[in-house]
């Protein structure tokens, strides 16, 4: 059986290799012997590859799809379809779980997963190969996770049960993506899922509040195997929510110095709540070298408003705790939520000086199922046809107003941002120059390096870059710079600024 497996991304998004469907193609070759598999990232292919991908013949084609990459996957299956009419188009991923049942009244999708795919997948195949290469209504009404149609009706079949334990997963298959074209860190997930609840996330659309963890040894394991197979590179791991188990980052930490693994990472969901000291500078002993913590806003009502289940305070104090062993913090902020005015946006400003820390802000985007898309059709108002595959193609990105923050102060508070000094999300992508300099550095440069060196030169590098950044930001916030415009700025002892 041919299997075809695509990430319809597009070039604006961030060019990294696509884990969940790694992770759904090693499922597949590991429990299927008769499978030929190939995978399209259409991130990093050419059009001459795509082109050719789409004219092989397939008798199962399986898309995980994001809302912003919901589009260009259609166009996939239109240019699948011409081709091959018989070919089965199988849907998966976050926007699937999102719309469930609404997302089949799309007739050129077949079937498609929800939740957690790889056993659902798995059982697609099976049912594929038992019927002769087709679709068969009285098997598929036995697969759990699945949305498919009987007699024009669409079927929502019940949720699946999680994989309790993820290390029975076989490692992603990294072996069937060009590894060499992906400029940057090496990505990885350590868990499944969060068990937070805020009120602008899908997430628990997708796991339910569940959460799941890989053990320390699973993790240092497939460490060691990437950059055995694929050279040295710095890890990220792009968990929802990395450290709720403070013994396990502890455990995480012991594999990482115990094997001597010198290899720098970083973290891309981190609570800063749920953090301490001596867990701090084991992570930096260990290699952790940044993390990003999403604070969305300095204001303690909208923390509250927000669910983040966390005070400004708990996240103050995580950050001096990270910084005082030199790990970087990246804050992700959002302007935009129930109950944001510019005054709130102004005390998230204030908190990104106060702090000394890289920042970004962006505009909030709702999702269908979240208690914000809620909120917006009881309370607030759309700008924009409430269709959450058009949300990241809109510049600015502005997509509803508030009764207390309307579509003219967000374009306000987005300008006192940017005479901050502090970068505001644009959906542009990677700039040619920034991915250059990523693949020259990691790989001609980095792994050319005995191992000792370019673990050092890593952190050493990105202390110089922490360097100028914080006298560049100095300079703007204190000598006259895009900041004036907007505030004032007195200088206390210690070099500390204060917005008046």
């Amino acid at each position: 059986m041919k299997i075809g497996l695509i990430n319809p991304a597009n070039e604006y998004v961030e060019k990294q290799l696509p884990l969940g469907l790694a992770y759904l193609a090693s499922y597949i070759l590991s429990k299927n012997d008769d499978v030929n598999v190939q995978v399209l990232d259409a991130a990093i292919a050419s059009k001459k590859e795509i082109a050719s991908f789409i004219s092989e013949q397939y008798d199962l084609v399986g898309m995980s799809v994001t809302s912003f990459s919901y589009r260009d996957a259609l166009k996939l299956v239109r240019a699948l379809k011409e081709n091959n009419p018989n070919v089965l188009i199988v849907f998966g991923g976050p926007h699937v779980s999102l719309m469930r049942g609404q997302l089949l009244q799309e007739p050129l999708i077949d079937v498609a997963v929800y939740g957690e795919g790889e056993i659902t997948f798995d059982e697609i195949i099976e049912s594929v190969r038992k019927n002769k290469k087709r679709l068969n209504t009285e098997h598929l009404q036995t697969i759990e996770g699945l949305i498919y149609r009987n007699n024009g009706e669409i079927i929502v079949n019940p949720q699946r049960e999680y994989i309790k334990d993820l290390d029975t997963l076989p490692f992603p298959a990294f072996h069937l993506f060009p590894m060499k074209r992906y400029p940057g860190k090496y990505p990885m997930i350590t868990s499944r899922g969060c068990p937070f609840n805020c009120v602008f996330c899908a997430s628990p659309k997708m796991w339910a509040r569940t959460w799941r963890a890989r053990s320390a040894k699973n993790i240092v394991a497939e460490v060691q195997y990437i950059i055995k197979h694929f050279g040295a590179r710095p890890i990220d791991f792009h968990d929802d929510s990395f450290n709720v188990s403070l013994v396990r980052v502890n455990a995480i930490c012991h594999e990482f110095i115990n094997n001597k693994m010198m290899i720098p990472w970083g973290v891309r969901g981190l609570r800063a709540d749920k953090l301490t000291l001596d867990l701090v500078k084991k992570m930096h002993k260990a290699g952790c070298s940044h993390v990003a913590i999403g604070i969305e806003s300095a204001n303690p009502e909208m923390l509250k408003r927000m669910g983040k289940n966390e005070t400004i305070e708990q996240i103050q104090h995580g950050i001096q705790m990270l910084r005082s062993v030199h790990i970087d913090v990246f804050g992700q902020f959002m302007i935009g939520n129930p109950g944001e005015t510019l005054s709130t946006v102004k005390e998230s400003i204030r908190f990104v000086k106060q702090n000394d820390i890289r920042a970004v802000f962006s505009t909030a985007v709702p999702f269908p199922g979240t208690q914000l898309w809620d909120y917006i059709q009881n309370h607030g108002r759309f700008l924009i046809e409430p269709d959450c595959t058009l949300f990241e193609r809109i510049e600015p990105r502005i997509i509803f107003e508030t009764p207390e923050f309307s579509k003219e102060e967000v374009l306000k508070a987005i300008r006192l941002v940017e005479e901050a000094g502090i970068r505001v999300w644009k959906q542009a992508g990677v700039s040619l120059r920034d991915k250059s300099i990523k693949q020259i550095w990691f790989k001609y440069i980095y792994g050319m390096l005995p191992k000792v060196v370019s673990y050092n030169v890593y952190f050493l590098l990105r202390r110089i870059k922490a360097f100028v950044r914080r006298h560049r930001m100095n300079y703007l916030w204190n000598k006259g710079g895009r900041c004036q415009s907007a505030f004032r700025f007195v200088l206390r002892p210690g070099g500390k600024t204060r917005l008046s």
